[in-house]
């Protein structure tokens, strides 16, 4: 009987978590950035031995004059750049989509239509819609407008400013027993998302900078661009690679096929270097999730909970892979060590 009773339970705690899995992403999203307010927090208190207040209040003031800053210059100096970048990329594809047909392997519906671009798409990515699934989750939705953006923007402030506070709300719900261990767990938690965002950050930047050169060196048009949609798609690993290849080998269509190869290994070989050694020297294996269980959580999230889901993926994919292995060694008895 408490057997039925405990797997009734369960199912039905299973089953709120699937309900409110949208919310519970969105939020898990505000921790995220309040962790990466927290590591800036830290770095400037090493230089500026002020307030928690004082510092969090100069981190924000310099994100928010950097995005500014960034938003204005993209306006005056980018705006071109991506209409070209758009004009190029439709008539690669319309090139490429007519090298399809002639070699005679496209569908006959393909190359019939005015609409170049979703012909090739829905050729090349047949299945597209099925691998994602239709994004019914709200959290898609709400993570992509102003109210989910303006929730994870108060949910980090507000966590960042006091993070002790919140913590030890979690911790008062929790049998005496069990505070101890749970307050290092999620201590330990917020370290490795600090950890591994800083990792992400740096990798990103490296390699849009990387990528900017190398398609400057080969001469592809808006190599700014590139560079940075590139750096952007890193934030998810792996599949974040291929994503942000697509644009740059099309716009190196242009550079004829021993061009597209070059820079085709060019790309490769950038990208290797940050996801294999880069990326692990900067979080020294902290979070490592092996390939295929990271690529696993990508295509899972996206299928259950929408393509928005995917950037949140692995960093709560790590963390619950951490909290599960920490609870084992609680259970068992081992010794347990601070970070």
């Amino acid at each position: 009987m408490e057997a039925a009773l405990a797997m009734l339970a369960g199912g039905a705690g299973l089953f709120l978590v699937w309900m409110a899995a949208n919310g519970l992403l969105l939020i898990f999203a505000g921790l995220l950035f309040a962790a990466l307010l927290d590591a800036c927090v830290r770095g400037v208190s090493r230089l500026l031995p002020l307030s928690r207040g004082i510092n969090l209040t100069i981190v924000i003031v310099a994100i928010t004059l950097g995005v500014a800053g960034l938003l204005v210059w993209s306006g005056f100096s980018v705006a071109q750049q991506i209409d070209s970048l758009i004009e190029t990329l439709s008539q690669q594809l319309h090139t490429l989509e007519q090298s399809i047909i002639n070699l005679g392997v496209a569908p006959s519906g393909v190359g019939s239509k005015p609409n170049v671009a979703g012909n090739l798409v829905r050729f090349l990515f047949p299945d597209l819609h099925q691998l994602f699934g239709e994004a019914q989750s709200a959290f898609s939705v709400t993570l992509g407008g102003i109210g989910g953006v303006v929730i994870i923007l108060l949910i980090g402030g507000f966590v960042a400013a006091d993070p002790d506070l919140y913590q030890r709300g979690v911790l008062e719900l929790l049998p005496a027993r069990q505070r101890a261990n749970t307050g290092l767990l999620l201590d330990e938690m917020a370290y490795f998302l600090r950890r591994w965002l800083i990792g992400q950050l740096v990798s990103m930047l490296v390699l849009a900078m990387l990528t900017w050169i190398m398609l400057v060196i080969m001469g592809v048009p808006s190599a700014f661009l590139l560079g940075m949609q590139a750096g952007l798609f890193n934030f998810v690993p792996y599949l974040g690679a291929v994503i942000g290849g697509v644009p740059v080998l099309l716009m190196a269509l242009q550079l004829g096929v021993a061009g597209v190869l070059v820079t085709l290994g060019l790309y490769t070989v950038i990208h290797v270097a940050i996801a294999y050694v880069l990326t692990p020297i900067i979080q020294k294996e902290a979070v490592h999730l092996p390939p295929a269980l990271t690529l696993a959580s990508l295509v899972l999230f996206g299928i259950l909970f929408g393509i928005a889901s995917v950037a949140v993926a692995t960093p709560l994919v790590a963390a619950l892979r951490h909290a599960v292995l920490r609870v084992r060694e609680f259970r068992a008895g081992a010794p347990v060590d601070e970070i």
